[in-house]
């Protein structure tokens, strides 16, 4: 089968990801990650390997391969013409667009069936979760009828399904370029966002974790849980500004049983915020647990971003609040950012 992204025929956004690390066999990178796309339709910055070449197409997407005779292959009209090495492909169909293809309340797996069906994949292994941007992948392994090897993710971003696919000759050399594709995945970082200091850490004692948060912005011990854009909130006591909270509290503190999901988590800071319908969800991970971010206008008539996750039974918090939903939109690519950075500090 040819290596073409044809979603039931929907024409596909143009955009830039790239696959992540499953069951590598061989924990080793192959690939000098020295080459740069910038992606200004989705502001992802990715980086790929040295010496591959891409080429973008008007309805399947972008396509990452070693040299042009590989691009030559894949995107012909012989289905029996194949690449001699691994190519790369990324994609994005509005949600909107894939309704009738998977249902109006889809999940990930639902997606991920229907790509998986319509590349004529056979999967080989159980589908693992990973973390794009800190966003929830869903990703399948396996081999068409050429017998060539591919992982294919998708998760959501705003109003896209995205995918990332890497097709190679045989499956045997899709597992031992895995562990490389998750450098890849490392690599993607959003376009515009703020830069953060290695200096400005927020400490989150209670699960062992730490955090950045931007150059420039500003920190009061009376509100140890809150970084602020500008100095005069904390003095005036506004919220002219942009504000990012960080939080971490027990179930009781929450008003949650102890046996609570993330779902739970979220219904809750719905109601304690007064948050208007419609308000958005979106799959995330953080810290290797499962996270939901939500967005929308709160009863203050301010506007918020975040992301909530239950980390060694406790709810974690961090989200971004401001006076606008334009400004808050504006800032994501560095909420984005933050969570990134958010790492565990235990030591074995």
């Amino acid at each position: 089968m040819k290596r073409r992204l044809l979603l039931g025929g929907l024409m596909l956004a143009l955009v830039m990801m790239v696959m992540p690390v499953v069951a590598a066999q061989d924990s080793k990178a192959v690939w000098d990650l020295t080459e740069s796309i910038k992606v200004t339709d989705l502001g992802l910055d990715i980086k790929y390997p040295s010496g591959w070449t891409y080429q973008a197409t008007d309805t399947n997407g972008i396509f990452i391969a070693e040299n042009k005779a590989d691009f030559d292959a894949v995107m012909d009209t012989d289905p029996t013409t194949l690449a001699t090495g691994s190519t790369i492909q990324l994609i994005a169909t509005k949600i909107v667009n894939l309704k009738d293809a998977v249902g109006e309340d889809a999940t990930l797996d639902d997606v991920a069936d229907f790509v998986v069906k319509s590349r004529g994949v056979t999967e080989k292994e159980k589908r693992v979760d990973v973390p794009v941007m800190t966003r929830h992948a869903r990703v399948a392994l396996g081999e068409d009828e050429a017998k060539q090897g591919w992982i294919l993710a998708i998760w959501q971003q705003g109003e896209y399904y995205m995918g990332a696919f890497i097709a190679s000759p045989d499956y045997t050399e899709t597992l031992r370029l895995a562990y490389s594709f998750g450098q890849l995945l490392g690599s993607i970082n959003p376009l515009d966002a703020l830069a953060l200091s290695k200096d400005n850490t927020m400490s989150l004692d209670k699960i062992e974790s730490v955090l950045n948060y931007p150059d420039g912005w500003f920190h009061t011990d009376a509100q140890p849980g809150v970084v602020f854009e500008l100095k005069s909130d904390i003095e005036n006591k506004a919220s002219e500004g942009l504000s990012v909270h960080f939080a971490t509290l027990t179930m009781a503190d929450a008003k949650l049983k102890d046996d609570a999901a993330v779902t739970d988590v979220i219904d809750a800071i719905i109601a304690n915020l007064g948050m208007k319908e419609p308000v958005t969800r979106e799959e995330f991970i953080l810290l290797g647990q499962p996270a939901i971010t939500i967005r929308g206008e709160i009863a203050s008539g301010q506007y918020v971003l975040s992301t909530q996750a239950i980390v060694n039974g406790l709810v974690l918090q961090i989200a971004v609040l401001g006076p606008s939903e334009e400004k808050v939109t504006a800032f994501e690519p560095t909420f984005i950012s933050i969570l990134q950075s958010l790492r565990s500090t235990k030591t074995s």
